[in-house]
């Protein structure tokens, strides 16, 4: 078993927060990939992250859907299995929470739940004004609570659909 964690060093500000807010994914032998499915009718994403290390931008994005509340409701469409909330908006950084982190934490396996954190942050981070998303939930075998940019997951490269 490997194990990664990866902690984002924001700023000054930041570095208090990051020392308890943290993801770590565990690689087990017997990884399971969960079904995903997106809402084709969901017009309420910037992008779309997959578990090749892409993502693909929506063909029909509309500036109108750029702010916290639409992203967040599209990204709540996609997943109906993890329901993610805004706490508030603080400087640079968003805030957000999942009560219920079972299923994202312990049943999506290491590949889901680092899709699903690509995605939010991903579709997160193009609002206007928001560099930082934190996510607090309750820690499990695949991911716990953290505080990521855009550039935690450069690895993820634009393709077309």
């Amino acid at each position: 078993m490997a194990a990664i964690t990866a902690v984002v060093s924001c700023n000054a500000n930041k570095e208090e927060a990051n020392k308890s807010l943290s993801i770590e994914t565990i690689e087990d032998s017997a990884t399971v990939e969960p079904t995903l499915q997106f809402n084709p009718e969901s017009k309420l994403y910037v992008w779309k992250a997959n578990f090749d290390y892409t993502k693909v931008q929506n063909p029909t994005l509309q500036q109108a859907i750029l702010n916290t509340d639409s992203l967040i409701k599209g990204l709540n469409e996609r997943y109906e299995n993890v329901f993610l909330q805004k706490d508030r908006i603080s400087g640079d950084t968003l805030y957000t929470f999942i009560d219920n982190s079972q299923y994202l934490s312990n049943q999506m396996g290491s590949t889901g739940a680092e899709v699903y954190i690509a995605d939010v942050v991903l579709n997160l981070a193009e609002v206007p004004g928001v560099k930082y998303v934190a996510i607090k939930m309750e820690e499990g075998s695949h991911a716990q609570s953290g505080i990521w940019t855009k550039e935690n997951f450069e690895q993820y490269k634009t393709v077309k659909e």
